[in-house]
């Protein structure tokens, strides 16, 4: 168990492996739940695309929950669409 302290304006830093599990970044949006007296922290969900990081730090597209998947087809569809 890793633990953190608060500061006085009420920020606490999120350990690092805790935000790689989650795919946290700068600018993400996180939601708290009390479960009786446990604090639960969860990532939104993102309601469009958004680029991360990848495993070798290379910009990855990630499609937010319910998008279509991508396939070759899908793609070269959508760049004849383009002017």
């Amino acid at each position: 168990m890793n633990s953190a302290t608060i500061s006085t304006k009420g920020q606490l830093v999120i350990p690092n492996r805790f935000r790689k599990a989650l795919h946290l970044q700068a600018g993400d949006r996180v939601s708290f739940t009390l479960e009786g007296k446990k604090l639960s922290l969860q990532r939104e969900q993102p309601k469009s695309a958004r680029l991360v990081r990848g495993k070798f730090g290379r910009p990855v597209l990630v499609a937010p929950p319910g998008a279509p998947p991508m396939t070759p087809e899908r793609v070269k569809s959508m760049l004849s669409e383009l002017p």
